[in-house]
């Protein structure tokens, strides 16, 4: 099927409304179809008792199909000089507008029902407002068209938007996998630069994240559920426990690892396949990933204020990291999937491509200056008192309930944890100022290192609880209008604070009060 006339070009009269591409048909009544699955099966169960066997709720479908049709008649879009306008909505209208040099990300997203017609969802994301428009969807080429126009229009100059790689039906068991720890090549286009690429080798670091724990306990929950539900079944899931209590614990730990292990691959491979991450000649970031998925984000050079080099406690056992954008424009329900440029990689990689990203190498790879005395002692406080509290209690049940001595282990194992957590969390405490950046770090179960822009921060905040004044600390808040728009450098002495502050704007530090 053609695609419609307003597609043909992005340099149409932006006076003109475009349309969505024609193949939305085949696809907006099945969406809307499931969507309202859920209350038709209600109705059909509820109505299957009833004595009335006129089935009335039957004649509702039809109607969920022509409301799907419709979705396609009533959605149109254009772009002007300054702005880009959606009006959507079949009983109620609804007009978003959003101005040109607002737009911050713009991402394509390929379910397989849309990369089977050779579609992709447009969302873009704008400063400013929490909402996205939502374009759903154009033919993939007249997107890529329109995430080119969107996010070079103020440069002038337009890249060839057939460089950057794009979803598609191909298969992904076709594509072959790069060879380990080889180079990087150019692989979208002689213009664009590839920065980073997945390999295979990587996916060890999956069970190291916790999306292999959070689908265990997901499924753990649906077959709880399961299992109540056909409780008077049970005689199968009786034996299956008894049969498992006979193994030992020791068996169904080990099945319990494998199962974690499996599904954290899997979830990796979903997620991340074909992870790609380029850079064309305006500087501009794009990523492409996803296995039955495929997602694509751009990232205006203009919009990046930073990185993100997170190293939970997982992946830095591993020698591992990750790598996310601090970036203007990004809502929090979008920063999941947009700000990501590597997935669970190893640090070298992680840090290599923090390096070519931001330029400063003292930035991403130098020592950080430390907080001092004060700040290891209020971790270790914080640590250990709790801890203590928690093994006095169990020492205490251990002694009423005549318990075996051996419990007392636990106790002792509860501090020692705490006091390795408290050491990590205290190295991992610091800051670092260069021409370039401002570097803040914090965290130990889940440490990051934030590389921001020095010309990205537009405010600061010295905060100070009770405990804080009396040990002589403060906690610096670094104010920006990207990522989470506020990153902390906990527990540094006021003067470090004020000196940090006066380093970058000294106009602002005359309105804080002296130490």
């Amino acid at each position: 099927m053609s695609q419609p006339a307003a597609e043909q070009t992005i340099q149409a009269d932006d006076s003109d409304w475009r349309r969505l591409d024609r193949r939305m048909l085949l696809i907006h009544p099945i969406q809307t179809l499931i969507r309202a699955l859920p209350a038709l099966l209600a109705i059909f169960l509820v109505r299957t008792g009833s004595d009335n066997s006129d089935r009335w709720e039957l004649f509702i479908l039809p109607l969920i199909v022509a409301y799907g049709f419709a979705r396609w008649f009533t959605t149109r879009y254009r772009i002007s000089e300054t702005q880009i306008e959606l009006r959507h909505g079949v009983i109620t209208k609804q007009t978003t507008t959003a101005r040109l040099d607002k737009v911050r990300t713009v991402d394509l997203t390929a379910q397989v029902w849309h990369r089977m017609l050779g579609l992709a969802k447009v969302e873009i994301s704008t400063a400013g407002t929490k909402d996205r428009l939502v374009l759903d969807a154009l033919s993939l080429e007249a997107g890529r068209r329109l995430r080119t126009e969107l996010l070079h229009r103020a440069e002038g100059t337009v890249p060839d938007s057939r460089a950057a790689p794009a979803p598609t039906a191909q298969s992904p068991v076709d594509r072959a996998w790069p060879a380990p720890h080889g180079p990087p090549v150019v692989a979208t286009g002689a213009r664009d630069e590839e920065l980073l690429r997945l390999e295979l080798p990587w996916v060890r670091y999956a069970p190291l994240t916790m999306s292999g724990f959070v689908s265990a306990a997901a499924l753990l929950g649906v077959g709880s559920q399961l299992a109540n539900q056909l409780s008077d079944q049970g005689e199968i899931y009786e034996t299956a426990f008894t049969w498992a209590i006979g193994r030992g614990l020791l068996l169904g730990a080990v099945l319990l690892l494998l199962a974690v292990t499996a599904l954290a691959i899997g979830g990796y491979l979903l997620a991340f396949w074909n992870f790609r991450l380029t850079r064309n000649p305006l500087g501009s970031l794009h990523t492409t990933r996803g296995l039955l998925t495929t997602r694509e984000t751009s990232i205006d050079s203009s919009r990046l204020r930073g990185v993100e080099i997170g190293e939970p406690l997982g992946l830095r056992l591993a020698r591992g990291g990750r790598l996310k954008s601090v970036t203007t424009g990004l809502g929090r329900e979008a920063r999941g999937g947009t700000d990501v440029l590597s997935p669970p990689a190893p640090s070298a990689r992680v840090q290599t491509l923090a390096l070519d990203i931001t330029g400063d190498g003292a930035a991403v790879r130098d020592p950080l200056v430390p907080h001092g005395p004060a700040a290891r002692q209020r971790r270790h406080t914080r640590a250990l008192a709790p801890a203590g509290i928690v093994a006095v209690g169990w020492a205490a049940m251990v002694l009423s309930f005549d318990w075996p001595w051996g419990w007392l282990l636990v106790s002792v194992l509860v501090l020692l944890g705490a006091l390795a957590l408290a050491r990590s969390r205290a190295a991992a405490l610091g800051h670092l100022l260069t021409d370039r950046h401002v570097v803040v770090q914090s965290g130990s179960l889940d440490r990051s290192r934030v590389v921001l822009d020095r010309g990205g921060v537009v405010g600061w905040t010295v905060r100070q609880s009770l405990f804080q004044r009396r040990m002589g600390v403060a906690t610096l808040i670094v104010t920006t209008g990207a990522g989470r728009q506020h990153y902390e450098a906990i527990d540094l002495t006021p003067a470090a604070a004020y000196a940090l502050i006066g380093e970058i704007h000294p106009d602002l530090l005359a309105q804080f009060p002296t130490p």
